[in-house]
């Protein structure tokens, strides 16, 4: 026997730990082959127990439905006819409940590199892999600035490669755009080396400091040790009126660059780094082109049916009623039938649309037994989201 579930806009499912109790969500038939075996939030351990309480209610529900109803009635039949109709058996077996709605929520999407899986969570300060149990510190995970080192004369040459690191999507640390006035220097350079991946020593000529310099170089090989792949020291050795910058002892256990040009320095940085530059994509100005949005429209991808429902329930009462009965079944908003067509392959389409904004949680059941529906503020929003001259097909 096999069992089906919905699975949220993104098609992400629900699972819960059976020892902190806590939901997360998985995409199957993605990522790794191997099963679940670790919670994402406590660590627990285990195999073929991430059911919500939802998921088994139904499940045990179908299996009655299935397998123990009809053998019910069977046993039923041969008891009536064995005693000449003097005996009967109470076959009264309920109906299984409705599939759980997968709602999209409020989850944060990680990537676990280290077996290629994707899930969404509720974030926390520490998150286990759900395949190999890897514990990942999110402090560490989000340090991905990069800490920009230098004496204070070469100012001028740093903030140049700042502004073009922005450009390319990174988000380099500068001491004096960093720190706001009245942070203690030593603690607001040791918190933006603990922000970032890597550190850029920009060593000229003027590079000589017995201070704060070196404290700078320290923290960063604490990072490293700390860091491992996750942190790089990145030293450029710069030649100007034919002098070379003169590369610190503590830095000289680790591979150096002179680059000829400013470009090859960037170019040395943006290789070095253990983080991506940012996603390329055409600016939002240049016209005949497509481009990825960065978060999905609450509306884009509502079919025509769901946003029928949404614009009519909004401009409405807010409600929205699933009325089910003999014939078949209708979805009602301030008393408009909004399924005209009986075929059962548009009614399918009508239900299916009403839950989708039930997964998006553009509207929410009142507890009629998924009968009667409110639109929510997230469902007012979207619904404003959809243009006016908008017409269902």
């Amino acid at each position: 026997m096999e069992v089906s579930f919905p699975t949220d806009s993104d098609g992400f499912l629900s699972q819960e730990c059976p020892s902190c109790e806590q939901q997360f969500k998985v995409v199957f038939g993605e990522g790794s082959e191997e099963p679940i075996s670790c919670c994402p939030y406590c660590g627990y351990t285990g195999r073929d127990c991430w059911y919500t309480q939802a998921q088994v209610d139904y499940m045990q529900g179908v299996a009655v439905d299935v397998v123990l109803a009809p053998e019910l009635k069977k046993l039923e039949r041969e008891i009536k006819q064995s005693s000449g109709g003097l005996f009967g058996l109470s076959t009264d077996i309920p109906k299984p409940p409705a599939s759980p709605i997968e709602a999209d929520g409020d989850f944060t999407l990680l990537h676990f590199p280290c077996c290629n899986e994707t899930v969404k969570v509720e974030k926390h300060q520490k998150h286990f892999c759900i395949i190999c149990g890897m514990e990942i510190r999110m402090e560490e995970t989000e340090a991905k600035k990069v800490f920009l080192s230098h004496k204070g004369v070469d100012k001028d040459l740093v903030k140049d490669f700042k502004q073009t690191l922005e450009l390319l999507g990174y988000d380099p640390w500068l001491d004096e755009d960093a720190m706001p006035a009245g942070t203690a220097l030593e603690r607001g350079i040791l918190q933006g080396m603990k922000d970032s991946c890597g550190a850029v020593f920009f060593i000229t000529s003027s590079f000589k400091d017995e201070g704060f310099l070196e404290t700078e170089i320290n923290y960063a090989i604490q990072e490293k040790r700390e860091k491992g792949d996750r942190f790089a020291i990145i030293t450029l050795q710069f030649v100007e009126d034919g002098q070379n910058g003169e590369i610190p002892g503590l830095l000289k256990p680790y591979v150096w660059k002179t680059p000829e040009t400013r470009l090859e320095a960037l170019r040395e940085i943006v290789r070095a780094l253990p983080v991506f530059p940012g996603v390329v994509d055409w600016r939002e100005d240049i016209t005949g082109v497509v481009t990825t949005p960065a978060a999905k429209s609450k509306s884009t991808e509502l079919s025509d049916e769901a946003k029928t429902i949404l614009k009519s329930a909004a401009t409405g009462d807010g409600r929205i009623m699933h009325v089910r009965y003999m014939g078949g079944e209708d979805i009602q908003c301030g008393g408009q039938q909004m399924i005209t067509d009986r075929d059962p392959r548009a009614v399918a389409r009508w239900v299916g649309g009403l839950e989708d904004l039930q997964r998006r949680r553009f509207i929410r059941d009142l507890g009629h037994k998924g009968e009667v529906f409110k639109v929510t503020r997230e469902g007012y929003e979207a619904a404003d989201d959809i243009s006016d001259d908008w017409v269902a097909k």
